[in-house]
């Protein structure tokens, strides 16, 4: 089991998959006892903890119903961590739809993400075990400027590029963002038929999103700006 490398992300990946229910929320209460933030508990021991246990069943090391029970906890865990939701009011107003591409068995990357954004303020949508049909349809009904695709590798490439076919046609407005193991490999990348942004981890991730609400809150306040010498009033 030396592939799960760091002990401390070790020890929270031997936690998830217990047969103790209980195990995992243990070892959560006592880091958030001993002073560790949320933030810090999702980037620093479930994101890696998650990261390696899929690791883990890509090498065959594990079973998917390992994973599936530490999803299902780390679901679980979110669920119950102090100060689930910030005041969208008080905070940032861009909103942001995550989604796993249609087939995309490793969503605890994607799921997390979206939990800690929403803690940060974000206005964010979380979409999981939809098919391409789906997904497409929510997608296009949705406004929000900003959609996020998470695709774990070579398996599911087919059906990120597919959607994002489909959605530079229905979403011509939106920015997109792509995660996962598939943005090692530049070429795949490359070869999408939209642009996209990488990123690699959840402060790559939040880099560019601070990056998107900065450029998208300056062109709207672009449009609303009256034109020079003329009156702003209708009356």
């Amino acid at each position: 089991m030396t592939i799960l490398g760091d002990p401390c992300a070790a020890a929270m990946a031997f936690a998830l998959c217990d047969p103790d229910d209980c195990a995992a929320q243990f070892l959560v209460d006592d880091l958030l006892e001993a002073g560790i933030s949320v933030e810090d508990l999702c980037h620093d021991h479930l994101a890696p903890a998650a990261r390696r246990l899929g690791t883990l069943w890509d090498r065959d090391r594990i079973p998917f119903t390992d994973v599936a029970l530490a999803t299902a906890r780390i679901q679980s865990i979110l669920r119950r961590l102090p100060g689930s939701r910030a005041n969208l009011h008080d905070k940032r107003g861009l909103g942001a739809i995550f989604a796993a591409v249609p087939g995309e068995m490793h969503t605890l990357g994607v799921m997390m993400a979206a939990d800690l954004f929403r803690r940060g303020g974000w206005d964010i949508s979380l979409l999981v075990g939809l098919t391409h049909d789906e997904l497409l349809a929510r997608l296009t009904r949705d406004d929000r400027p900003v959609i996020g695709l998470s695709c774990s590798g070579e398996h599911s490439f087919g059906a990120l590029r597919r959607l994002l076919a489909a959605l530079g046609n229905a979403r011509p407005d939106a920015q997109f963002l792509v995660s996962g193991q598939i943005i090692a490999d530049p070429a795949r990348i490359a070869a999408l038929p939209v642009p996209v942004m990488v990123v690699g981890d959840l402060d790559s991730a939040e880099a560019e999103m601070a990056r998107l609400d900065a450029v998208l809150s300056s062109s709207k306040l672009t449009r609303l700006r009256p034109a020079r010498g003329r009156s702003a009033s209708m009356a």
